[in-house]
């Protein structure tokens, strides 16, 4: 996740001269005397992570004690008009959209990933000669049976394994479908 600004910021809190720009950046807050609040906008990923029940953790460098903390997954400030907020759900959905492409983009030049789209591929080719809609059903359940398989210590569990052999079903979906009407 990465800190952003945000329109209520009232001050910049820099970074400590003992910490890299790697380790910690300048952070916008509100403030009012009693409590800072930052605003932190998740990855395409790590929003996916968190749809599918993975845990967020705060982490805050003190010393010996942590101070009373917050996490808040709505606006703490008066909502924006609605205009506003559906535009900016709009933007963020395209910014989301464009990150997951770039990212699986970026993937399919993976062994593993190239390995379950021609297994969803085949899947769905094979069954859907005969029935081409149970050959995508049978090639989106074949990526959650496999998941499930390797959360059972049979494998590393990984969302773009999923996608990946989603999308392999999905492009042999039209292909199933012609030869099904060919021969049948």
């Amino acid at each position: 996740m990465k800190p952003i600004d945000f329109p209520q910021s009232t001050k910049v809190l820099q970074r400590p001269e003992t910490m890299t720009d790697a380790e910690c950046t300048s952070l916008h807050v509100w403030n009012d005397g009693k409590q800072c609040i930052s605003c932190w906008k998740p990855s395409a990923w790590e929003r996916i992570k968190i749809l599918f029940g993975q845990n967020l953790w705060l982490g805050v460098c003190s010393g010996k004690t942590q101070p009373p903390v917050f996490i808040a997954a709505e606006p703490v400030f008066e909502k924006a008009p609605a205009k506003d907020r559906i535009k900016e759900w709009f933007t963020d959905l395209w910014e989301n959209l464009v990150a997951m492409f770039k990212s699986i983009v970026s993937m399919s030049h993976e062994a593993d990933k190239r390995k379950h789209f021609l297994a969803g591929f085949i899947i769905a080719l094979v069954v859907g000669i005969f029935i081409p809609l149970v050959g995508v059903i049978a090639g989106l359940v074949a990526a959650f049976l496999k998941e499930w398989w390797d959360s059972k210590g049979h494998g590393t569990v990984e969302l773009y394994d999923i996608i990946f052999t989603d999308l392999g079903t999905l492009v042999a979906f039209p292909l199933a479908f012609i030869i099904h009407n060919l021969i049948f």
